[in-house]
Parts: C-alpha cells; sequence; structure tokens
C-alpha cells in the first residue's frame, strides 16, 4: 500500500529499517568525530610539534560544548605545556573547536578522567 508515494512498512521491517538507520548514524558519529580529533591533533602539532597528548575541560552551555585546553604532554608523559604555567595557547581556538565538535558528535569518542574533582578529557594523538 502506498500513501503519497511512500509505501507502508509493516511494524517488524519499520523497526529493523529504524534499528539499521539508526546504528549506522551511530557509526557515522563516531567516525566523524575521530576525523574531528585528528584534526585537533594536527591543529596542536603546529604548534609543539612533539605534543602526543592534550588534556581539556569541556563545558556545554545555549550555544553548544566547548572545550579549552589545560596541558600538552610528549610521548614520554614530559609535560610539555600547562595553562597555568605557560599561559595562553597560540590559536587555541584551532585546536578547541575540533575537540568540541567531536564531543558533540560523539561524546565516546575522548577518554574521560576525574582528575583532583574536576573532569578532564584526555586525547592521546599517537593512538
Amino acid at each position: 500500500m502506498t500513501n503519497a508515494g511512500y509505501i507502508r512498512l509493516s511494524q517488524p521491517v519499520r523497526e529493523q529499517t529504524l534499528a539499521a538507520a539508526r546504528q549506522q548514524a551511530q557509526r557515522a558519529a563516531a567516525r566523524y568525530a575521530e576525523l574531528l580529533a585528528a584534526e585537533a591533533g594536527i591543529a596542536a602539532r603546529a604548534v609543539l610539534p612533539t605534543v602526543a597528548q592534550l588534556l581539556f575541560r569541556r563545558t556545554s552551555d545555549v550555544l553548544g560544548p566547548s572545550a579549552s585546553l589545560v596541558a600538552g604532554y610528549g610521548r614520554t608523559g614530559r609535560l610539555q605545556w600547562h595553562v597555568d604555567l605557560d599561559g595562553e595557547w597560540p590559536d587555541e581556538s584551532l585546536v578547541t573547536d575540533h575537540l568540541a565538535a567531536a564531543a558533540h558528535w560523539c561524546g565516546d569518542a575522548l577518554e574521560h578522567i576525574d582528575a583532583d574533582g574536576e573532569e578532564l578529557y584526555i586525547l592521546n594523538l599517537d593512538d
């Protein structure tokens, strides 16, 4: 049976189709978040070529998700940059805009940690 150009599906087929579409959308969102995180890494390495890990704070307000960098670490875990020690990251928005967008598309794409009672996130650039 058709209705205005659409075929009416049985309830089981409709539910299966919706579930398959939802699963595909979730996979696409996760992949897009991975690409955004990679873009954040590229922008971070333009400033610190040997940075391997970014620590950042993620927040959300009426304008949507946002992120702010807290620290950058090298491959050995050595601190390379910290907001309290080194001041503002040059062109921080080139990194944080991608991090916030990645969090928006797929919150599971970013590793969550609890450091001193503060909710922070880690992006490992070498993964």
